[in-house]
């Protein structure tokens, strides 16, 4: 199901920290300043580093060992979307940060960070990493009685900063509010842009596995596609997405995570280790 965000409010309050998902009417759902607020304030418990001329925003994670990626032999499921228009020639690795990056708590549940030089743009970029999840759904819920973690926040793309456009981004919809009650529902991926979102997609995403994540913005289209131990999972997740205009994508920032709760829907995925990111580009001087 495609989603039109008819609203362009919605992009600062992904840009915020916020995950407000557009409504079943093919409307944008209004956004409120308790969710922008409550997400900058989340926001404000992290740590911000450099690392060389590119800012990081970041939280400690434990050590873990690495996790498998996928291999050429990862099987193509198809597509809930629109296709893409062929791959991006100039794609290059523009970021590499091996390891563990964010393990998302209550202290802090956001790695930012800077993928290209100061004034660089891109006409397509491709994030890659590796989320250990955990079955821990019915705790989280536990943890805000008045709330219902239905939407965990998974990753974003914005443009030029400090109020950039959505280019991608990515939720997990785990659960469902049924008659006041927080319940475990089917595992849906949903996937957006600042122009349209697919939601409600659902597929073999159980919570207590080791995902690689890839979320690009590319000609036609903004996707997600998850691989667990060299095999896609599920279809790929895509929404349409015009035409970018590069002066927009100018200092862009990849976000793992999600400042939280916001309006007691949308959620960190508390306990989850993000780790092993790469960004790859067609980088515009």
């Amino acid at each position: 199901m495609r989603h039109v965000l008819c609203n362009l409010s919605l992009s600062a309050l992904l840009a915020c920290g916020g995950g407000l998902r557009p409504g079943d009417d093919a409307t944008a759902a209004a956004t409120t300043d308790d969710a922008t607020a409550a997400a900058s304030s989340e926001a404000g418990s992290s740590t911000t580093t450099s690392t060389g001329e590119l800012p990081v925003t970041t939280t400690d994670a434990p050590t873990t060992t690495s996790f498998p990626w996928p291999t050429t032999a990862a099987t193509e499921q198809g597509t809930d979307g629109p296709v893409d228009a062929g791959p991006c020639p100039n794609d290059a690795l523009v970021l590499d940060r091996p390891g563990p990056l964010l393990w998302a708590t209550t202290d802090g549940s956001v790695y930012e960070t800077a993928f290209l030089q100061p004034g660089q743009g891109f006409n397509c970029v491709r994030i890659e990493f590796d989320l250990q999840t955990l079955a821990n759904l019915d705790e989280i819920a536990a943890m805000d009685p008045e709330g219902c973690p239905e939407f965990f926040g998974i990753a974003s793309v914005f443009g030029t900063q400090p109020a950039g456009k959505v280019f991608a981004t990515a939720f997990y919809h785990p659960m469902d509010r049924v008659r006041d009650t927080c319940t475990v529902g089917a595992s849906r991926l949903e996937v957006g842009n600042h122009f349209a979102y697919t939601a409600d997609t659902p597929g073999p995403w159980s919570p207590g596995q080791v995902w690689h994540i890839i979320l690009e913005a590319r000609p036609n289209l903004t996707r997600i596609t998850v691989y667990s131990g060299g095999q896609q999972l599920g279809p790929a997740v895509a929404a349409e997405l015009p035409a970018v205009d590069v002066a927009a994508t100018r200092d862009p920032v990849v976000r793992l995570g999600l400042p939280g709760p916001v309006e007691d829907r949308f959620y960190p995925w508390y306990g989850t280790t993000y780790a092993n990111l790469q960004v790859w580009a067609d980088v515009v001087p």
